[in-house]
């Protein structure tokens, strides 16, 4: 039935990992320029080839920096505006963090991302396995449309190079290489992929206080039990164990801006102060920088 239609978009990215330095160039353009990516001149703007300028647009709207309207072209969403003042060149891991949630989420622009971090369980796993189950995955959610394999065969290629590629491995200085692979969620032994908890020492408590802002829009609490393991919860987009998220509760409780109840059983979050996703990431960079 048409009612029952959902928007899938697969290999958006033209076969083109996202790439150090795309994304402050991207928004430094479209803020100069709201119609940079409807004329010609875009290769000679960004110094990159035609489909790589098709590939950075995709970027930009997957990772919600961008929005496009007809006629009007392209304008700077709120996110992208507060990262273009405070932290322009993507210097700070926990921009690099509110970013991935942005496209672990995004169900309609980025839905082989959003299947792979919330729906796929992988460990230790061959590629050829893991390119299984996401078409599983996304063929269950299409409700039966169709779609090419190859395309999720390819959205799973692009998706390994972002996180998967070994930094340390490569020239530091290759701005081939992802941001994303900073955040080391992923793991390649000897071709068997795993889905890994990331280096505490990379990890905040600001980053649960944004999904949480996610969360409770609209609500003064919510169960400890759905902020971590329900859908798009802590546990599925930044891989953490119930137990570092709970000692990152605490560190959010200590700050006051919520209440943590484990007592007989509620193991329920309150609000205590009034915070959303844009306050969050202000709050970061004007209070804990």
């Amino acid at each position: 039935m048409l009612s029952n239609k959902v928007k899938i978009r697969l290999q958006g990215h033209e076969k083109f990992p996202l790439r150090e330095g795309w994304l402050n160039k991207g928004i430094s353009a479209v803020k100069a320029d709201p119609l940079v990516f409807q004329g010609k001149d875009g290769p000679d703007v960004f110094g990159i080839g035609s489909n790589m300028v098709k590939s950075l647009r995709y970027w930009l709207k997957a990772f919600n920096l961008i929005k496009e309207s007809s006629g009007k072209g392209a304008t700077l969403t709120e996110l992208a505006e507060i990262i273009e003042e405070y932290d322009p060149y993507f210097e700070d891991v926990f921009t690099i963090w509110t970013l991935h949630s942005q496209i672990a989420k995004n169900k309609e622009e980025a839905t082989s991302w959003y299947m792979f971090f919330n729906k796929c369980n992988i460990e230790e796993l061959p590629k050829d396995k893991i390119e299984s189950i996401l078409l599983r995955e996304i063929t269950n959610y299409a409700i039966g449309q169709s779609f090419s394999e190859k395309s999720v065969k390819n959205d799973l290629d692009v998706l390994i190079s972002m996180y998967g590629k070994d930094k340390n491995a490569v020239d530091p200085e290759d701005n081939s290489i992802s941001p994303f692979v900073q955040l080391r969620l992923l793991r390649n032994s000897d071709g068997l992929y795993s889905k890994v908890s990331p280096d505490n020492r990379i990890v905040s408590e600001w980053i649960v206080l944004y999904e949480l802002a996610v969360l409770m829009q609209d609500k003064d609490n919510i169960s400890i039990e759905q902020a971590i393991q329900g859908e798009c919860g802590i546990a599925n987009i930044y891989q953490l164990s119930s137990v570092v998220s709970n000692e990152l509760l605490d560190r959010l409780e200590a700050m006051d801006y919520i209440r943590v109840d484990r007592t007989a059983g509620l193991d329920i979050i309150y609000r205590k102060m009034e915070f959303d996703p844009i306050s969050v990431i202000k709050d970061y960079y004007t209070k804990r920088k």
